[in-house]
């Protein structure tokens, strides 16, 4: 079994934890650089290794890979410092605040064949997965779309205007990739983009057509509550997601709409937590990443997430009354 170590001690690497050890491999060190939650690593977890660098913690402990979940703004620096000492990354999203830092990680995990599995959990969702087996296979989808929310009162509640104006990438991209995923790079998409005022009442719409001919559009509203929903569509077939664990599929002809159930993994753990933590002892058992799933096929949504904040940036500067980021 793989040697694992943790990057971040906060909730969403609990949720690592429990999967990891369900898959029998306990996480053997944990690198955090606050010395309470180190303690609280300690207490609540049992990590009595711990570090306060990613770089000490390499050197003592000799890792076949580490779980990356710092905040987002910290994805790059941690994953950088991990890859150019040679050992494989589970990358919390995003992978970088630019297409270019996604593609620099990307590199230098090439140079140093040390490979980087995106954490998007929502790739390994059961639901998902069983939705594209019953469509024949993501050749099958003709179209996808998103319709996507973020609260930015209560985002400004726990970070700063900097931060929020950046939630795209920390965020939103989890419905850019399901996007982008099935229906692969949308190479010239339409875009628009507006402020509303304050506080980021920010709406963008984006469509296009990809390079494998899917047509996929975007809608995401700062401005409005509202859940996430995800669509693909094959001939005949429509599948939705919303929630996103979910799906029922409405098929013509047939009169009533059926469900696709997710599994007991996705019932017991946080959805897709328990296969991306398998997929990912995979890849630091053999140092390769299975296909469709290397951080190569987290740009394309990365490329839409700056177009989006770029064009949602520069509405809100022209907004009347908006507040300097």
């Amino acid at each position: 079994m793989p040697r694992i170590s943790l990057v971040g001690y906060g909730r969403i690497a609990l949720k690592h934890l429990e999967v990891f050890q369900a898959l029998g491999c306990p996480i053997a060190s944990v690198c955090d650089a606050s010395a309470d939650r180190r303690r609280a690593a300690a207490s609540e977890s049992g990590l009595a290794r711990s570090y306060a660098s990613v770089a000490e913690m390499i050197e003592a402990e000799r890792p076949d890979g580490i779980v990356a979940c710092v905040s987002f703004d910290q994805n790059f620096s941690v994953a950088h410092a991990a890859v150019s000492r040679g050992v494989p990354v589970l990358l919390e999203k995003p992978p970088g605040l630019s297409a270019a830092e996604c593609r620099g990680l990307l590199d230098l995990s090439s140079r140093r064949g040390a490979p980087i599995l995106p954490a998007f959990n929502r790739r390994h969702y059961s639901v998902l997965r069983k939705a594209l087996e019953d469509a024949g296979g993501a050749a099958n989808v003709t179209e996808t779309s998103v319709v996507w929310t973020e609260e930015p009162e209560r985002l400004l509640k726990r970070y700063s205007r900097l931060q929020v104006s950046r939630m795209v990438f920390a965020n939103t991209i989890h419905g850019l990739d399901m996007m982008t995923h099935l229906s692969g790079p949308i190479p010239q998409p339409a875009l628009t983009a507006r402020s509303l005022g304050e506080p980021f009442r920010w709406q963008a719409l984006l469509h296009g057509v990809s390079d494998r001919g899917v047509l996929a559009s975007f809608a995401s509203s700062w401005d409005s509550p509202g859940g996430w929903r995800f669509v693909f569509c094959t001939r005949g077939r429509r599948y939705t997601f919303a929630p996103l664990e979910t799906c029922s599929v409405e098929e013509r002809g047939q009169g009533a709409t059926r469900r696709i159930e997710p599994d007991d993994c996705d019932r017991r753990f946080k959805p897709g937590f328990f296969e991306q933590a398998r997929m990912f002892l995979e890849v630091a058992s053999t140092r390769r990443v299975p296909a469709g799933f290397g951080l190569e096929t987290a740009i394309p949504a990365m490329e839409l997430a700056e177009r989006i904040t770029e064009a949602c940036l520069a509405a809100h500067r022209a907004a009347p009354g908006s507040a300097p980021i």
